[in-house]
């Protein structure tokens, strides 16, 4: 079954923050910024800071299950908020996807998430950016994307492979690393002698 993302899921903008944001190691608020989040779906935690909200806005916390989509820019993608600490807004350049109470014993946020990232809506999302050269995606275009709809069962299998194709992919890049570091002290060695 296909449905637009609209049906399953609440559609918000990111907290209008309307210059740069600047760090502030006093708050207890913290932001996820564009540099924070990763095209993997995952957000790199050990990079968000502290900031002071400006303006009066209640803010959207992030919690964990909520997706964040990058909405500007040539790489549209999505991430899966995990963990964070509890006090989280995200930066405008996100929309913040929440699954719909309703829609919870259906459907995996960790699952749409996969899906936004792959082939068939990341062409969907070429085809509906607009302007010139900074592309971004609006709204009324997120929330029609079509979500295909399977077993939750069948949901949580593609999302653990999912989660076993990171884990692969860290290790592998850690082997990468470490051969390099390894050639570095041959080389250092060898030639100092």
């Amino acid at each position: 079954m296909i449905k637009k993302l609209s049906d399953i899921a609440n559609i918000s903008p990111g907290y209008p923050f309307r210059t740069s944001i600047e760090p502030d190691d006093n708050s207890d608020v913290y932001v996820v910024q564009l540099r924070d989040a990763q095209p993997t779906g995952q957000i790199n935690q050990s990079h968000i800071i502290k900031t002071t909200l400006p303006g009066k806005k209640n803010p959207i916390w992030l919690e964990s299950g909520d997706i964040l989509f990058s909405a500007r820019g040539s790489k549209n993608f999505a991430a899966l908020v995990e963990d964070l600490p509890k006090k989280t807004v995200c930066s405008p350049h996100f929309f913040i996807v929440k699954v719909k109470k309703l829609a919870m014993d259906k459907v995996s946020a960790e699952f749409i998430c996969w899906q936004l990232n792959q082939l068939y809506a990341q062409r969907y999302f070429i085809k509906t950016a607009e302007g010139g050269i900074n592309l971004g995606i609006r709204r009324k275009v997120l929330e029609s994307v079509p979500i295909k709809l399977i077993p939750i069962n069948k949901q949580r299998e593609i999302v653990a492979l999912h989660r076993a194709s990171l884990s692969e992919q860290k290790i592998l890049q850690q082997l990468i690393e470490n051969r390099q570091q390894e050639l570095k002290a041959i080389a250092l060695d060898l030639l100092n002698k």
